[in-house]
C-alpha cells in the first residue's frame, strides 16, 4: 500500500462563534482553577492572594500550554473541535508562536498582571476625590489593548491580534467533504 501525502492549501477558517464559545471554555476551566487552588489551600492556611494568583496561573498555563504546544489546541478548542495552525506552513505552530507570543504575551501575562495589580492590599479607591487611580489606569490600558487585540476577529480573514503577532489562524477540524 502506497503513502500518499498530499499538501493543503486550503484552510477552512474557524467561526467567530466557535472561537468565542471556545474561549468561554477555556475561562470557565481557568476560573475554576482560581476558584480550586484558594479552597485548597485554605486547608494549609495559606492566604497570600498574590501567591494563590501565581500558582493558579502556573497550573493553567502548564495544562494548557501542553495542549497548545503538542496540538494546537486548548480544552475549549479541543472541545468545540477549531485549532491554531501556522498561516504559512498550515501545521501546527512552533512553540514561540503558539506558545510564547499567542499564549502567554498576550492572555496570560496581562493576566498575571491585573491580579498582581488587584490585590487587596493595593486596590484601593479613595471616596474623597473619586479620580482614577494609577492602577485603575494601568488595569484599564490593560484590558482595553486585549479588547481591541480581539475585536480584529470582525476582519475579513477572522484574525485577532494574537493571531497576526504569531502569524497563526484558527481552523475548523472535522469539515465535512461532500460527494465523497
Amino acid at each position: 500500500m502506497e503513502n500518499i501525502v498530499t499538501e493543503r492549501n486550503e484552510v477552512y477558517l474557524a467561526e467567530r462563534s466557535q472561537r468565542f464559545y471556545a474561549f468561554f471554555i477555556d475561562s470557565i476551566f481557568s476560573f475554576s482553577i482560581a476558584f480550586l487552588v484558594p479552597l485548597i489551600f485554605s486547608i494549609f492556611s495559606i492566604n497570600s492572594s498574590k501567591m494563590l494568583s501565581v500558582i493558579s496561573l502556573i497550573i493553567v498555563i502548564s495544562i494548557q500550554g501542553n495542549l497548545l504546544i503538542r496540538s494546537g489546541q486548548t480544552i475549549g478548542k479541543r472541545l468545540i473541535s477549531i485549532r491554531i495552525i501556522d498561516s504559512n506552513t498550515l501545521k501546527i505552530p512552533n512553540i514561540k508562536n503558539v506558545f510564547i507570543i499567542r499564549y502567554l504575551l498576550i492572555w496570560q501575562i496581562p493576566n498575571l498582571l491585573s491580579s498582581i495589580i488587584i490585590s487587596d492590599e493595593n486596590f484601593l479607591l479613595t471616596s474623597e476625590n473619586q479620580s482614577i487611580s494609577t492602577i485603575e489606569g494601568i488595569v484599564s490600558l490593560i484590558a482595553l489593548i486585549v479588547l481591541a487585540q480581539t475585536l480584529l476577529i470582525f476582519r475579513s480573514d477572522r484574525r485577532c491580534g494574537h493571531d497576526i503577532l504569531s502569524g497563526t489562524r484558527v481552523e475548523k477540524l472535522n469539515i465535512p467533504i461532500f460527494g465523497s
